[in-house]
């Protein structure tokens, strides 16, 4: 169990100045709000930044995964920033697996397609084709239907598959369905063998949350990231212990203001039985969508 003492006073990654390589991502000052519904948002993180170099391998954990899923959004460049600035000194992969770019009304086929003429080198648009419909493992009849016939897990094949197909410097991972890196199915060991071949020598950055097993049995690093900060930079195992115990920490908090505030309306002598059971609602899911 790591203590909140120690997430406080855990040493942050440094570099020696005589080994200062180009960061392939750098984030300045870096803020990113979430907006859900109306009239709520979240802060995902604040004033945030961060270095990352060529060759690393880095898991991100937060204790709301929301926090992680936007971070990786915004260092791949597929969300914006609220305030502050990500550059990119490399090529840099959307999220592995979170490709909603595709158009169920057109195949598969020529949602492939469309990607291979944007990522494809010269020359190997119909290889990098072929390679995706293996890796999605469809055959070619259901290649050529539209992607809203497929089934959802398909579905989740075809994003992964074209993840997968293109090369980058640095490769992000969002949260990967319908893949279980571990298993020993021969369709599977393909895909770890591709996602393998994808990130050896380059960049890789997980999203902890999503794809808990893969960072640790991939990154060499991790980032605990707690209420929009980075508390510590350095094992990934024992990033994810802090945030687990921050995220218990949390739901504790979270219940007892629930139940703070339900007891005040209970006892409350303002509400007549008419307004009791719609006030009392309204605020126990007002608390719970703000804070969730």
């Amino acid at each position: 169990m790591v203590l909140k003492e120690q997430i406080l006073i855990a040493p942050m990654h440094t570099r020696s100045p005589m080994q200062q390589p180009e960061a392939v991502l750098e984030m300045r000052g870096a803020s990113k709000w979430v907006v859900e519904g109306v009239n709520h948002s979240y802060r995902a993180f604040s004033d945030l930044s961060l270095e990352v170099f060529a060759g690393e391998r880095i898991g991100i954990f937060a204790a709301n995964g929301f926090e992680a899923k936007a971070l990786l959004a915004c260092l791949s460049g597929v969300e914006p920033l609220d305030a502050g600035t990500v550059e990119h000194n490399a090529s840099v992969s959307w999220p592995l697996g979170t490709n909603d770019a595709f158009l169920g009304k057109l195949s598969g086929y020529v949602n492939a397609r469309f990607a291979a003429e944007v990522y494809s080198q010269p020359g190997q648009i119909d290889e990098d084709i072929r390679l995706i419909r293996e890796l999605a493992g469809v055959d070619e009849s259901m290649f050529h239907e539209p992607l809203a016939d497929w089934p959802s897990a398909l579905r989740d094949s075809l994003k992964l598959a074209v993840s997968l197909a293109f090369e980058f410097d640095v490769v992000m991972v969002g949260r990967i369905g319908g893949w279980n890196h571990r298993a020993i199915h021969p369709h599977s060991v393909r895909i770890r063998q591709c996602f393998e071949q994808r990130i050896e020598g380059r960049t890789l950055i997980v999203c902890g949350n999503g794809q808990t097993d893969l960072a640790i049995d991939y990154c060499e690093e991790g980032l605990a990231l707690v209420d929009g900060k980075i508390l510590y930079r350095g094992d990934p195992e024992v990033c994810m212990e802090m945030v687990k115990e921050e995220s218990k920490r949390q739901k504790e908090r979270r219940r007892e203001r629930v139940s703070k505030r339900v007891a005040k309306l209970v006892g409350s002598d303002e509400l007549d039985d008419s307004e009791s059971d719609d006030s009392l609602e309204s605020s126990v899911s007002d608390d719970t969508l703000v804070l969730r």
